[in-house]
Parts: structure tokens; sequence; C-alpha cells
């Protein structure tokens, strides 16, 4: 199970081997083949063993690298996969996501009990990411209440079928941890994802 283990029975490998063939039957030699390909296939284990060992440690120091680094990020605006957003006065910033290229692109911005406060068409988008700044502004001409809303994207191709691209939505990241699975970040609007699904870094 370690580097010690694998060659203490090397060792002994080599010391039976020596045996066997000082005491081997002259007129029926014995086939020392099969010896030496266990020889090597010990040295292999353990030659595997040194590379794991190797590489959790430099898997390590990477992930501690990526910790600190983004921990430099409390403060700053992240995308996160989603369609909850909370409103404190602050312009929001939203992206939708698009697999194929739209003719219209509409987004709706509805309150917690699922009113419709803002509608916006964004018009043709093309394949990809497509941006939208919801302000508070409603379509009454007022400024929506701090609370939480919604964004929902919809999106019409060439044919007529309607589509709903993915949603991101961005917050201000509030923490940065790290567990088992990972580096996790804390946003300020009460969500929490990995590292990995940040979308982009924005600054309003």
């Amino acid at each position: 199970s370690t580097g010690t283990s694998v060659q203490d029975m090397s060792q002994n490998f080599l010391k039976m081997l020596t045996v066997q063939l000082q005491n081997q039957d002259p007129l029926n030699p014995m086939d020392n083949a099969s010896m030496t390909s266990q020889l090597a296939a010990l040295n292999t284990v353990d030659g595997i063993n040194r590379l794991n060992t190797s590489i959790n440690s430099l898997v390590t120091q990477v992930q501690s690298a990526n910790f600190m680094n983004l921990s430099t990020s409390v403060g700053k605006t992240a995308m996160i996969a989603g369609s909850d957003m909370y409103f404190g006065g602050s312009p929001i910033y939203t992206t939708a996501r698009l697999s194929s290229p739209a003719t219209a692109l509409q987004a709706v911005v509805k309150d917690a009990s699922g009113q419709v406060v803002k509608k916006v068409d964004l018009g043709s988008a093309n394949m990809g990411d497509t941006d939208f700044i919801w302000d508070g502004s409603t379509d009454a001409g007022t400024l929506a209440p701090n609370g939480r809303y919604q964004i929902q994207f919809t999106a019409a191709n060439v044919n007529g079928s309607a589509s709903q691209p993915v949603s991101y939505v961005g917050s201000m990241v509030a923490s940065v941890g790290q567990d088992a699975t990972g580096i996790l970040v804390g946003m300020g609007d009460g969500r929490q994802a990995k590292s990995t699904d940040i979308l982009k870094w924005v600054g309003l």
C-alpha cells in the first residue's frame, strides 16, 4: 500500500529469485521470465503510487491557488445560471444564452406573485449570449419596490416557433468558501454556486 512496502517486496523477491536460481536442477532449469515480469510489475506499481502522490500534491496546490485568487472577487458581480433575482435599488445584469439565432427576443420581469412588471423587446439576436440590464423600471413608468423578482426570456426563430433561452442573473459575490466538492461562491441574493458555474464577471 506504500512505496516502502513495494520496495521491501522487491528486495525479498530478488533474494528468493537468487536462491531459486542457485538451487535449480541443471537438467531442468526453471523459467525465470515470469519472475522477472513480476518484478517489473512491482516496480510499475511503485512508480504509479509515487506518480499519484505527486499529482495529488499538485492538485492540492492548484486548488489552494484558485481559492486565494477567487477570494479577491468578493464585492464583484458574477453571472450565475438562474432566473430569480433580488432588486434592491441597483440595476440587475442578466443574460440570455441562445442555442440558435432568433428573429425576436423578449425579456419579461415578474414579481414574486407572478405578475408581469416589465416587458422589453430586444429585437433579433445571434446565437450565444445577449445581455439585458433591468434598472428596476416598470411598464407603468414607476420604480419597482425592493424585493424578489424573476427574469424570463422568450425567443422566436425564423420559423415562428418559440423557445426559452437559458437565463443568467448577476449578483455581487458575498463570500467564497470550499468543501469536498470544490470552491463555493455565496451570492448577495442568497444563491450559492460552484466557481465553475460562473458564466462571466461584469461591472456595473
